[in-house]
């Protein structure tokens, strides 16, 4: 029997696991709904505090999902802080009878409906981000210093790291952080960032130069330190929406792909190879690119917006393992239909190599307790999870 480390290897080199690990992420207030509908209290319990702070997406309130429904995390990480520092102070701005403002640890303003319950991970709606021209990017930038000592964790430690890094067999092995479209979008809200591409093109020329320097010499430390025990790269993106990109596959030549390669060359350089790109929406016109630019891995992969992991599978063979892109809309529904999705997807992926089955997107409200449950048992039947004694 392989461990989930091993599958989860196995399939992002293209090889046979003897198992198909599967893999999902939770929004925290799914999980607060699914305790009323009959999650049970008492596994209310951590079950290991060495994952505290490197698997945030699995921990709510002690509760481990990914161990509760037998699914696997994606990765363990070393948490490296690449947001401002100082932070800036959390605090509420502004309230009316519909909203509450707050302003977040990166600056940016966030509205909440006063009628929706709290939670971290409810959807956003940024309405002001701090850098809006070059004199505020300047400002910000004295923020961004990479040699600051509180990027790494407090128990920070080598020789610690390497041996935890070497033995660990629960997950793969990673650490993440944004790419220059993110990173950019982030911070000045995606129709000033776009719009800056021509309105002022140095400027982005700048951001992205130093967010490459930042990158580099944020991550420099951990990945000289672990190099290839580091099984999994990950990067946030989200740079397209349902029927495209959002900007052209010329404008990610000319100001991103040569920084992508700087970055992902220096990662291969230390032997990390696996390099993960996170983005939502429609990004096929940019595929070809991500290539160029050294990815090798896409998640999630959202149906609703033509992304299908069968035909980027045939297409580019093994330049691309896959994660994802069952339909949340047809998942959710339970019974027919999610045998439906899983059927016409899973089987064939698996036999083809390189995919780990996942919903498109973090296991929203829509589903309730028992329609999860349902979906969970026939997926690792499918995976072939009835195999382990």
């Amino acid at each position: 029997m392989m461990t989930p480390r091993e599958r989860m290897k196995n399939v992002i080199h293209f090889k046979k696991p003897d198992i198909l690990p599967w893999t999902e992420s939770f929004f925290s207030e799914t999980l607060n709904k699914w305790f009323s509908e009959g999650l049970p209290a008492d596994k209310l319990t951590i079950i290991d505090w060495t994952y505290v702070g490197m698997m945030p997406d699995a921990l709510f309130f002690g509760f481990n999902p990914n161990s509760y429904f037998g699914c696997d995390p994606l990765m363990l990480g070393v948490d490296i802080d690449t947001g401002p520092i100082p932070k800036f102070k959390k605090r509420v701005i502004g309230v009316t009878d519909r909203y509450v403002d707050c302003l977040t640890e990166t600056g940016s303003v966030l509205r909440r409906s006063t009628k929706a319950e709290y939670t971290w991970y409810n959807m956003p709606m940024f309405i002001d981000w701090p850098i809006k021209d070059r004199k505020s990017w300047e400002e910000y930038k004295k923020r961004l210093d990479p040699k600051d000592p509180r990027r790494y964790p407090k128990d920070w430690d080598q020789d610690a790291y390497i041996e935890f890094f070497e033995s660990t067999q629960d997950s793969a092995t990673g650490f993440g952080f944004a790419g220059f479209y993110g990173f950019g979008a982030q911070l000045m809200g995606i129709p000033t960032f776009v719009t800056m591409f021509y309105k002022d093109p140095e400027l982005i020329h700048d951001m992205a130069e130093y967010w490459e320097y930042f990158t580099i010499e944020t991550i420099r430390d951990a990945v000289e330190t672990l190099k290839d025990r580091i099984d999994i790269n990950y990067w946030w993106e989200d740079l397209a929406y349902k029927h495209g990109p959002s900007i052209s596959p010329k404008l990610y030549r000319e100001f991103l792909l040569p920084h992508y390669r700087k970055v992902i060359g220096f990662l291969r350089k230390n032997k990390i190879d696996r390099i993960l790109m996170d983005c939502d929406g429609n990004f096929n016109p940019l595929l070809d690119l991500l290539v160029e630019a050294g990815f090798n891995g896409l998640i999630p992969l959202e149906v609703n917006s033509g992304m299908d992991a069968i035909t980027i599978r045939k297409k580019y063979g093994n330049s691309f393992w896959c994660i994802g892109n069952l339909d949340k809309r047809e998942i959710v529904k339970g019974g027919a239909a999610m045998r439906k999705e899983v059927d016409s997807k899973v089987p064939i992926l698996k036999e083809m190599g390189g995919y780990i089955p996942m919903i498109d997107h973090q296991v929203s409200v829509e589903f309730t307790l028992e329609k999860f449950k349902e979906y969970a048992e026939y997926i690792k039947k499918i995976c072939g999870y009835t195999q382990k004694s």
